[in-house]
């Protein structure tokens, strides 16, 4: 075939496949409108949020509204709670507040029931937490930036099966507390992991582990009853290395967050979900729910942490 034989080929080829393209108005029955709920529990808070939203049909005219008026039961193994009330709504997200000591083992169940929505339900346990047995540290810097890496030893629990999620926070005081009160706040860190083969799926690269993360979420599948020291750092400089500063108090703290399972699927999948884009042969993630008869998460974390103080100067 010749040159010219062969570039008419390309070119009509181009030409059918760009004329392919048609829209096509969906014209068949439009489900109805179901109820979107999630709550992301902390059993070591007082009170936490319920979010109450509409979910509609992608191809449709519909447009997500406000859920009006749901009948709302929730209860603590079996035992109502009557300490639920509407807190705020937010363009057409309703948020509920409940107030409630929870402890590890309980069950927590929920259902939302509208006429127009039908009724949503769910339910989680309330997992046990994990023991930070130990924290070392040490400073590096590297292309021009300081780090500070954490060796953080945490004992698994080997009577079950357990999920967690790393979480550092930092807080540095650098005026003496006799001008100025130690601030209270803490900053969330982002979390660096290279080298910690505890995050890593098989189909994960070393270089997905030096891009961070907020919260890093890791089964304990292969510590399952060990002690185990996770290897992690974030970027922070010592600020005891300043010779502008005559007083320094930096301290760090780990939280280890144990979600329950069925709150490990949904942050899993949503953690696959939103990965490294612009891999066109990369199957869609389902998310994950368990909501019946809506969308959504009821999910339970608990939490421990441990604070250490990681640079000091002055008295």
């Amino acid at each position: 075939m010749g040159k010219s034989c062969f570039y008419t080929v390309v070119i009509i080829s181009i030409l059918l496949l760009c004329g392919c393209e048609k829209y096509i108005d969906f014209g068949g029955k439009e489900p109805a409108p179901k109820m979107v709920v999630n709550a992301v529990i902390n059993a070591r808070s007082d009170t936490n949020l319920i979010k109450i939203s509409e979910s509609v049909f992608d191809f449709s005219a519909q447009k997500p509204g406000i859920v009006e008026n749901p009948e709302i039961r929730l209860s603590i193994n079996g035992k109502e709670c009557n300490q639920i009330w509407l807190d705020t709504v937010i363009g057409v997200h309703s948020y509920y507040k409940f107030a409630s000591k929870l402890n590890a083992g309980d069950k927590i169940e929920f259902s939302a029931h509208t006429q127009r929505h039908g009724t949503a339900t769910g339910y989680d346990i309330v997992p046990d937490t994990v023991e930070i047995k130990n924290i070392d540290h040490a400073w590096f810097y590297k292309d021009g930036k300081g780090y500070l890496r954490l060796y953080v030893t945490l004992k698994d629990n080997p009577q079950e099966r357990n999920f967690y999620r790393i979480v550092v926070k930092t807080k540095t005081d650098i005026t003496h507390p006799s001008i100025q009160e130690p601030l209270q706040y803490w900053d969330l860190e982002k979390v660096f992991i290279d080298g910690e083969m505890l995050f890593h799926n098989p189909t994960e690269t070393e270089e997905d582990g030096k891009a961070p993360n907020y919260y890093r979420i890791f089964p304990d599948d292969m510590i399952q009853g060990k002690e185990y020291i996770l290897n992690i750092y974030i970027e922070e400089s010592n600020y005891a290395d300043s010779d502008w500063n005559n007083y320094v108090r930096q301290r760090v703290k780990v939280e280890i967050h144990t979600p329950s399972e069925k709150l490990y699927q949904n942050l899993n999948s949503q953690e696959s979900a939103t990965g490294p884009s612009g891999d066109v042969f990369s199957e869609p993630v389902k998310i994950y729910t368990n909501m019946q008869g809506g969308y959504g998460i009821l999910g339970v974390y608990n939490v421990t942490g441990k604070e250490k103080l990681v640079a000091i100067k002055g008295e």
